[in-house]
């Protein structure tokens, strides 16, 4: 069976040719033709011998997902894509363009085992299974191309993993295509245009972070355990005090903070006591804080923060010396914004 090379870092891609006796360098010139000139024929790429395109040809190839369907919202300028996995089913990707930046916001899994009763994803689909390295890769190739053909902008400048699924329970096929996002033989991108999301989950969040010095976001939501408890699940296994000891183990340059993820639900979690719990919860940490309106989904009864509670929420937090944003959800028309992924076409 053929490999797909989108499932390959660099270091691993050069590992397989030399034990086919091909030099490495090889796997530099092969990730260029990928990544920056979305060449991926191998007849074409004219730098390597006929004779070395034709064993590539018979033990490797280059797939990507298929585009079933585009939406666009002229209203905000974002595209949601629709695609199929080689085994038929679908995943889901948001294109959201600004004046300053084209960001991407990917799936790790299709579907999502996290059950979070204000996520379409968890809550109308259940979890199917996890997305390989080429599946999440082929997502950006699959963008950037888009991009490129509609002539809306020449690259893709941020990535974020926000889609479908957890990425801390895809951690590996996560890491491996960050590694692939980073590498200067292919995206080229660097480490604080990414951003990996997590509902907070008994993985060594800590230690990828350090590692990999991308941007860590959680979706926290809720600043107290019953609240979490009650519309999240997973917090009855990894509960607030585990999640910010964890956190507290991240190492921060004076620019970096934790970007805390809020939900905004009327009469739920958006009062003056829950921000003054929000504050106390969140007192060891540097964070900023992105509140989000509630994006209406199927089966869940409930409603946005109306705007004067979002203002005094964001009045309270920033008195008390805290980064907060409004943070409205791009492709809400379509069901593309946080937490409306459910294979909806339109």
């Amino acid at each position: 069976m053929k490999k797909n090379i989108l499932n390959f870092t660099l270091a691993e891609f050069k590992t397989e040719l030399e034990k086919n006796g091909v030099k490495p360098f090889r796997a530099q010139q092969i990730f260029k033709w990928i990544y920056a000139h979305d060449e991926l024929k191998f007849e074409n790429m004219t730098n390597l011998s006929e004779k070395l395109q034709n064993e590539l040809a018979r033990s490797y190839t280059i797939n990507l997902p298929k585009i079933k369907h585009v939406a666009h919202s002229k209203a905000d300028n974002s595209y949601k894509f629709l695609l199929e996995s080689r085994d038929k089913k679908l995943i889901e990707s948001i294109l959201m363009i600004y004046e300053n930046r084209v960001t991407l916001c990917v799936s790790c899994m299709i579907g999502c085992p996290l059950k979070c009763k204000f996520c379409a994803t968890g809550s109308n689909i259940g979890f199917i299974r996890k997305l390989a390295c080429a599946e999440i890769i082929g997502q950006v190739i699959l963008a950037q191309q888009f991009l490129k053909e509609k002539k809306l902008g020449e690259k893709i400048t941020n990535v974020v993993y926000m889609g479908m699924g957890e990425p801390f329970l895809n951690i590996e096929n996560v890491e491996k295509s960050i590694e692939v996002l980073r590498d200067d033989f292919s995206f080229g991108m660097a480490k604080s245009k990414i951003t990996v999301s997590t509902s907070g989950v008994e993985k060594d969040i800590s230690s990828f972070i350090n590692k990999q010095q991308v941007v860590l976001a959680v979706s926290l939501h809720f600043p107290t355990n019953a609240l979490r408890d009650k519309y999240m699940p997973v917090n009855k296994s990894f509960p607030l005090e585990k999640l910010i000891v964890e956190l507290k183990k991240i190492k921060l340059t004076k620019r970096q903070y934790i970007t805390i993820e809020y939900m905004m639900l009327d009469g739920i979690n958006d009062t003056v006591a829950h921000a003054k719990q929000l504050v106390k919860l969140l007192s060891t940490l540097k964070v900023k804080i992105n509140l989000i309106p509630y994006n209406p989904i199927k089966g869940f009864d409930a409603k946005p923060s109306k705007e004067e509670n979002i203002k005094t929420f964001a009045e309270y937090l920033k008195s008390k010396n805290i980064f907060v944003f409004v943070r409205l959800s791009k492709g809400t028309e379509f069901e593309g914004g946080c937490g409306q992924f459910a294979f909806k076409k339109s």
